[in-house]
């Protein structure tokens, strides 16, 4: 799925090479919530991880910057886990971040049967807890003891049940 913006914002399936990009340049809090489970984790292994999953992972660039990765990943038929990672010039593609999930990832997930999909941030991302309430992710609960430092994160949801009860 490729989309082009008429502010010159481009999503497309992202590629190793385009998920080692963005995880090399990725801003702090980013960085703090991605490598909480494995330290030694480098830029390199995420992208070898996130691209050897089959499924879905988009790279938004700006004028062919490379400036943040969005991904979907199936744990069950109807469990998706949805992550977002960024460069620093993040802000200036967010809006079209959002539109590009509420108009073609939401759908498609829904089209594929996802009656869940989830996103844990850390506690302390204030920008990402902002970012996934505007999306329509609900703040569930509190998850305490996660990763090697025993970090606390926010878990966030979507539900088909929500989306029938707002569309309904």
């Amino acid at each position: 799925m490729s989309i082009n913006t008429k502010s010159s914002i481009e999503f497309r399936t992202a590629r190793y090479a385009d998920i080692v990009h963005v995880a090399r340049r990725m801003r702090d809090m980013d960085r703090l919530e991605m490598f909480a489970f494995d330290k030694s984790e480098s830029a390199e292994d995420l992208a070898y991880n996130l691209a050897s999953f089959e499924r879905f992972h988009w790279v938004a660039c700006r004028d062919e910057r490379r400036i943040a990765i969005i991904s979907v990943i199936e744990q069950s038929r109807t469990l998706w886990r949805v992550g977002m990672f960024a460069t620093n010039e993040w802000p200036s593609i967010a809006r079209a971040c959002t539109k590009f999930l509420c108009k073609a990832v939401y759908p498609m997930l829904y089209d594929l049967g996802c009656n869940r999909a989830e996103c844990r941030s850390h506690i302390d991302h204030v920008t990402a807890h902002r970012w996934l309430e505007r999306l329509g992710a609900r703040r569930e609960c509190i998850v305490t003891d996660l990763g090697i430092d025993r970090e606390r994160y926010i878990q966030y949801a979507w539900t088909r049940t929500d989306i029938d009860q707002n569309n309904g």
